[in-house]
């Protein structure tokens, strides 16, 4: 059996790095990319030898066909990376910041995929999970359109690549809801009462990177679906 080769992109920290944590616990290896060159020296630092990180800019369409994806080749993949982007009036909508979001969440997670798809191994099993939100679904918070609207993108994306990619590669997507990381702070709904959440809590990184996991390497049936992580709340 080949052994898992997964590439993660935003993987020095928060659900990125809890994902690596998991799949090394299995017995994988796992090349970790990431805009931070510090977090990146920590991560493979503390991860050891079945990590390899690397710096790139999921925004660069160049950053990402120059990576390395051929002394480690890579078997399957999480589009992690993503920005939650600045609170907008509708008034107040800028352009380019629209546009710098939709490439690092949308753009970004497909020209990854081409690169994961030309790196890898073509008969070794292998499986894409997307990380979506329920924002996709619900539209977000208010004042932040344009995240909901390329989580939603990602979610239609997923259904796309699980019916393009089969039957050779299973894609999945996790759609969290309010989880207990840097980029959740101090956004709309980070702090939301327990009230708002069906299971009374906020929910960890570790908890997605469980699920992320899964539909990986345990859900050999499982294409095409969209994974809520979110105690309930939709």
């Amino acid at each position: 059996m080949v052994q898992p080769t997964v590439l993660i992109t935003g993987a020095a920290a928060g659900i990125g790095r809890a994902i690596a944590n998991r799949l090394i616990a299995r017995g994988a290896r796992v090349l970790l990319w990431d805009i931070s060159a510090i977090a990146l020296q920590q991560a493979c630092a503390e991860l050891g030898d079945a990590a390899r990180g690397e710096v790139v800019d999921i925004a660069d369409a160049a950053a990402i066909a120059s990576a390395d994806l051929a002394t480690w080749r890579p078997t399957h993949l999480v589009n992690n990376a993503g920005i939650l982007g600045q609170h907008r009036d509708w008034l107040d909508l800028d352009a380019s910041e629209i546009e710098r979001l939709l490439r690092i969440n949308v753009t970004g997670p497909m020209l990854v995929t081409k690169a994961f798809l030309n790196a890898r191994t073509a008969d070794a099993p292998g499986a894409i999970v997307n990380m979506a939100s329920i924002a996709g679904e619900n539209g977000g918070a208010p004042g932040f359109a344009t995240y909901g609207a390329s989580k939603g993108a990602l979610l239609a994306l997923t259904r796309a690549m699980s019916r393009d990619l089969a039957p050779g590669i299973r894609v999945n997507a996790l759609a969290p809801g309010i989880i207990q990381t840097a980029m959740q702070t101090g956004a709309p709904g980070g702090a939301a009462s327990a009230e708002a959440i069906p299971l009374g809590r906020p929910g960890s990184a570790e908890e997605v990177a469980a699920a992320a996991e899964w539909l990986l390497l345990d859900a050999p049936y499982a294409t095409g679906e969209v994974l809520r992580i979110a105690g309930g709340r939709r």
